[in-house]
């Protein structure tokens, strides 16, 4: 009888990449639950069109920087009544989002960073698959964002 820790692991990529998230987006929770008072409260379901939407899942998103485009991911989950996540650019590293709220089809995100907060504001699309706005640096630079939400993987059978 073989023992599973005998065996090399056959997962796809695409498993370890949403178990890595998973991990990523628990740090940034628990040290934001240690933070007290001086935490954020937490944000209303988002709404959109005719009641409250999912917006838990990995969301792709291109960034323009100038000419070059910078891409990566966000992964959001729920927390209380709103959301929680992190932030990866690839050619740069993962960061936590402090805050994220959600009112009718606007969205503002606060993510941390050691320069200090980077905010994207933005404009959440009626199917809430999109959505598109600003970021802004603490320094003051404005670039425009695009962020969709990655199709959800079938599930085996």
């Amino acid at each position: 009888m073989s023992v599973a820790a005998d065996r090399p692991c056959k997962c796809p990529a695409g498993l370890v990449v949403v178990l890595a998230v998973a991990f990523l987006i628990a740090a940034p929770l628990s040290a934001q639950a240690t933070r007290g008072a001086a935490a954020a409260p937490a944000t209303a379901p988002a709404t959109v069109a005719q009641g409250p939407v999912d917006l838990q899942g990995i969301w792709d998103f291109m960034m323009r920087v100038g000419e070059r485009a910078s891409p990566g991911f966000l992964a959001l989950g729920p927390v209380e009544d709103g959301w929680a996540g992190s932030i990866t650019m690839y050619l740069t590293n993962t960061l936590a989002i402090r805050r994220f709220t959600v009112e009718g089809d606007s969205l503002a995100m606060v993510v941390a960073s050691r320069e200090g907060d980077v905010t994207f504001r933005a404009r959440l699309s009626d199917d809430a698959r999109t959505m598109r706005g600003i970021v802004e640096y603490h320094g003051g630079a404005r670039l425009p964002m695009v962020a969709m939400r990655r199709a959800q993987p079938l599930a085996p059978q």
